[in-house]
This record gives structure tokens, sequence and C-alpha cells, in this order.
């Protein structure tokens, strides 16, 4: 009779154990999230504001400006995207700098007044090309869409920044 009692008491814990071993794996599933595209449009206006300034507040030339404009993007890519189809425009109305990643080489085209330009974006490295604007307007053509840029007095900073979920592609610019 004792052991009739310790059987029951030993299955009543192991089915315990194996009720909450379930309920904390399905818990565990649902904590997965993912940060999106649109977050990381937010984050980047923020960070390249505080770049920008730092460099005119630190009386950058246009040339270390550009300098810094393509390290802070480049750093961009390298690190908090997580490598994906990235374009960055930046500059002022006497030379733009437009840089691109993508995982795959791709040919984009820039408009800065003068026509399109064809721009060729080696696979999985950081392309840049400078650009003489002759127009307030810089556009971007990737993938047969355009993007437009308007080229405000002082220092510019665009971006574009795309990424592909199932068969759905999301992009976000500022």
């Amino acid at each position: 009779m004792k052991k009739r009692g310790q059987f029951y008491l030993i299955a009543a814990i192991i089915l315990s154990l194996l009720i909450l071993g379930f309920i904390s794996m399905t818990n565990y599933s649902k904590k997965q999230s993912s940060i999106t595209v649109q977050d990381f449009g937010k984050e980047l206006n923020i960070e390249s504001k505080n770049v920008l300034d730092f460099g005119t507040y630190s009386g950058y030339s246009q040339t270390q400006m550009q300098e810094l404009m393509k390290n802070f993007s480049s750093d961009y890519i390298i690190n908090a995207r997580n490598e994906k189809e990235s374009y960055f425009v930046f500059g002022d109305s006497s030379l733009i700098k437009v840089v691109g990643y993508f995982e795959t080489a791709k040919t984009i085209f820039v408009d800065v007044g003068a026509g399109k330009v064809s721009m060729n974006i080696n696979k999985q490295q950081i392309s840049s090309q400078d650009f003489n604007p002759s127009s307030s307007t810089v556009i971007l053509t990737i993938d047969g869409k355009d993007y437009s840029f308007a080229l405000k007095s002082g220092k510019n900073f665009y971006f574009i920044l795309f990424e592909k979920i199932g068969d759905e592609e999301y992009a976000v610019r500022n």
C-alpha cells in the first residue's frame, strides 16, 4: 500500500512538470519580436541630426563633413542595419555624395539636374559616388521607382532603407 501512494505522488510531480514545461515554451515563443524598418528610420533620423550638428558646430569644412557623413553611413550599414539595402544622400548645393549598399550587385540612377547618371552598387560592398547638382532636387531611381529629395540651403542628409519580409518589400525615407 505504501508504494502505491509513492507512485501516484511521483506521477503527479512528473505530470505537473510536463504541464509547466509546455506553458513556459508557449510563453517563450510569444515573446519573440522584431525591429522594423520604421524603427530604424526614426533612429537614423535622430542620429543623423546629431552628427550633422556635431560637424557644423565643430566648424568642419565641406570635405570633412562629407567624410564624417560617409563614415556615419558606413557605420550604420555595417552595425545597426545588419547590412540590408540602404541608400544615403548628403551634401549641399555644390556637392552631393550618394552612398549605397545591397547584398547583390545592382545599378541605380541618380539625377541631379543634368539627366540620369548610373551608379553601380557592388555586391556586399559600400559604394559611394560624388555628384555636382545643377538643380535643387536629387532623384534616385532604384528598381524603376523614383525617390526625390529637395536640396535645402545648408547641409542635407536623406536616406532610403529597404527591408524585404516574405514577399513584401518595405521602404522608409526621410
